[in-house]
């Protein structure tokens, strides 16, 4: 049995040469700093700035972002998911304003989906061995024993006290399927204040882009081809905005010739999909695209697609089992399709 590290799912075209670094106060092209949040490579491009103007402003965002992993991260002691999950079925815990705001937002994209997107759904990662680094596949027996833990309904939220229960012991919420969109969004927040250029920051294939090249441009971002994902299958224009995907080819293993990946359907226990290899979505924040991706691959091609419709300013793009190409009305009229393969199929 063979794990496969997370691959980068969406890049922007526009880094094709190395940013301009001057000395002085002349003001560069652009700016490019990277470090490791989140348990992803994360990408920071400032423009318009000079290089020590620079320099402060990039380490203040990664300040910010990396306060935020810590609040959110349940592997990190003293988180308050951390807290959240061992006060599990014995007494509500008191968030950060920052967490509240997650945890309701996840709530909401849960309530919305159906529960596609569930934040409890931790005790499923755990035991398919996905929050160690070294999956399994656990016995039916072993997975129907848990899935009455997994309840989104079941989360007690009070905003006035600022806390969240899990009225079962072992309950525990896992944010990973939205808080590296969220802390995205944080550091572009502070972007915004810090600088009037330019910016973007891309964690892992989640992006959040502010204002616009110097070029005038649009962004372009592309879609990885799920079957062959050295290559992309698609093209979007972007403006102000985000977009995060996720993939059944981004983390998997095999066991017994048969292959597993990490987006657990929260209902059944196991791997979702089956006619979809991922899921792109474009969103206003990154919050928002993080964890529609993962609902609507969940819920599958046609209602995963009809999920994305529903919803003002939130536009997809869904790729088949098959390979096909399939877009919102948000974006049919803008996507270029690069996979001579993929056959673009609106709604």
């Amino acid at each position: 049995m063979k794990a496969i590290p997370a691959k980068l799912v969406v890049i922007l075209l526009f880094l094709t040469f190395p940013g301009l670094f001057m000395v002085g106060c002349s003001p560069v092209e652009n700016y490019t700093k990277t470090e490791f949040l989140m348990d992803t490579k994360v990408d920071l491009v400032l423009y318009g700035l000079p290089v020590k103007e620079a320099e402060y402003v990039a380490g203040k965002i990664f300040s910010e972002m990396k306060k935020m992993e810590n609040i959110l991260d349940k592997h990190t002691p003293e988180s308050d998911v951390c807290c959240i999950n061992a006060a599990a079925g014995r007494a509500p815990v008191r968030v950060q304003p920052e967490t509240m705001f997650v945890m309701q937002k996840a709530l909401e994209v849960a309530e919305l989906s159906g529960g596609a997107f569930d934040p409890t759904v931790g005790p499923l990662l755990e035991l398919w061995g996905w929050d160690v680094g070294e999956p399994r596949v656990p016995e039916p027996w072993e997975i129907e024993a848990v899935l009455p833990l997994v309840d989104y309904k079941l989360v007690e939220i009070n905003v006035e006290n600022s806390t969240v229960f899990l009225p079962l012991p072992a309950m525990k919420i896992d944010l990973g399927g939205i808080a590296k969109g969220f802390v995205v969004d944080q550091g572009q927040k502070l972007a915004k204040k810090l600088t009037t250029g330019a910016s973007y920051i891309n964690a892992g294939g989640d992006i959040n882009i502010i204002g616009q090249k110097p070029s005038g441009e649009e962004w372009r971002i592309a879609i990885q081809d799920p079957q062959h994902p050295r290559e992309w299958a698609a093209i979007v224009p972007l403006g102000e905005g985000s977009v995060a995907t996720s993939g059944d080819y981004q983390r998997f293993f095999e066991e017994d010739g048969v292959v597993y990946h990490h987006i657990l359907a929260p209902q059944t226990g196991m791997p979702a999909g089956g006619d979809v290899r991922s899921v792109t979505v474009v969103a206003p924040e990154a919050i928002t695209a993080d964890a529609l991706a993962t609902a609507a691959f969940v819920l599958g091609r046609e209602e995963g697609l009809q999920l994305l419709e529903n919803l003002a300013g939130i536009a997809g793009v869904i790729i088949d089992s098959g390979g096909k190409v399939h877009v919102s009305s948000g974006l049919a009229a803008e996507i270029e399709i690069l996979s001579p393969e993929a056959v673009c199929s609106e709604g």
